[in-house]
């Protein structure tokens, strides 16, 4: 019996907890605007009776809160086109440069706008693999990311060098880059976009994978270089 309550659990306490989120999302954004929304119905006299089993005052709410999350949704469509227009885009860089000289909301805006950043507009192309590396000791591993290679090696007996971008946690926009040699490399078959889940949630959530060999690293050069040729 407890084992079949702990299963349970486990299946509804995900689901649970992202419908908490989502509702409390929701309600954040939309609880301002509901008391304006339902006067203006009543004013035009518009979702003034109940609907199914719902009140006048709950159906004049759930519409109410429908109809503010659409014009939430256009209106950052619509910011993030006029953003690109220069005078807006030099607008609202000196609305952030004010920001980053108040003491203490300069920390939180700027962390927070960094992790958004990373999780929305990432360039996870300029992160070609996922790789893990003896850091900030040989006894400990940290993931990392490898951003270029072929680099000269401060040895003369051994290879050229591969650039490692290693993460903070939670924040990945702040790091270290470290150069290794490719025998003190672990490469691993996991996308970037995972890595950087593990990294943001501090490890909690972790997406299975398999450490490469060297054919199938190998083999994963030549494949981008043959739809390359493909394409010309």
């Amino acid at each position: 019996m407890k084992k079949y309550f702990i299963t349970g659990l486990v299946i509804l306490l995900p689901l649970a907890l992202t419908f908490a989120v989502v509702a409390f999302v929701f309600n954040l954004l939309t609880e301002p605007f509901v008391g304006l929304f339902k006067a203006i119905f009543n004013y035009f006299g518009l979702f003034t009776s109940g609907f199914l089993f719902f009140s006048t005052d709950q159906f004049q709410k759930y519409i109410s809160q429908l109809m503010i999350l659409t014009l939430l949704f256009f209106s950052t469509v619509g910011l993030g086109l006029i953003a690109r227009w220069f005078f807006v885009h030099y607008f609202i860089r000196g609305w952030e440069r004010i920001l980053y000289k108040i003491p203490f909301i300069s920390s939180i805006y700027k962390t927070c706008r960094d992790v958004i950043t990373t999780l929305f507009t990432s360039d996870t192309n300029s992160f070609k693999q996922v790789v893990m590396v003896p850091f900030p000791s040989k006894e400990t591993m940290a993931i990392g990311f490898i951003t270029r290679e072929n680099l000269p090696s401060v040895n003369e007996h051994k290879a050229s060098m591969i650039a490692i971008y290693v993460p903070t946690t939670p924040n990945p926009t702040s790091g270290f880059l470290v150069m290794y040699h490719e025998e003190d490399i672990i490469f691993m078959d996991m996308k970037v976009e995972d890595a950087l889940k593990y990294v943001i949630s501090c490890g909690v959530i972790a997406t299975p994978f398999t450490v490469l060999s060297k054919e199938e690293r190998l083999n994963r050069r030549i494949e981008p270089n043959e739809q390359l040729a493909d394409k010309t």
